[in-house]
């Protein structure tokens, strides 16, 4: 599989993780897509991006994308393990538009941290 396959896996899956663990802390069922914007606020956030200054926004929510569907794929992460990892860092501010891409981006950025992790021991 390509990176860009592997990023347009991830985006599905991102979207799947996020809303799943949306509705567990609304308590009601929903669904919700991930910007961009919010994964690049993750890299950022997780300590990621240093390597990618001349990555846009859209290039780096691929690559973060691509990340977890490499974790995944490869079960590094269970679903279960990244619903509960966003869940325990969502706030309130996902409701508020104008606070929202950045507690998206606050919520997914310890998921990325840990996959990040486990995907550099996998190939030591």
């Amino acid at each position: 599989m390509t990176d860009k396959g592997l990023a347009k896996f991830g985006d599905s899956l991102i979207n799947f993780l996020y809303s799943l663990a949306l509705t567990e802390f609304l308590g009601k069922p929903t669904g919700d897509r991930v910007p961009n914007a919010s994964l690049a606020i993750a890299l950022d956030l997780a300590g990621l991006s240093r390597n990618l200054r001349r990555m846009d926004k859209h290039a780096k929510g691929d690559y973060a994308e691509a990340l977890i569907a490499e974790a995944w794929l490869k079960g590094l992460i269970t679903e279960r393990e990244a619903v509960e990892i966003i869940k325990a860092n969502l706030s309130e501010e996902v409701l508020d538009f104008s606070k929202k891409k950045e507690a998206i981006g606050k919520a997914l950025a310890p998921l990325l941290k840990v996959i990040a992790e486990r995907i550099t021991s996998s190939r030591a």
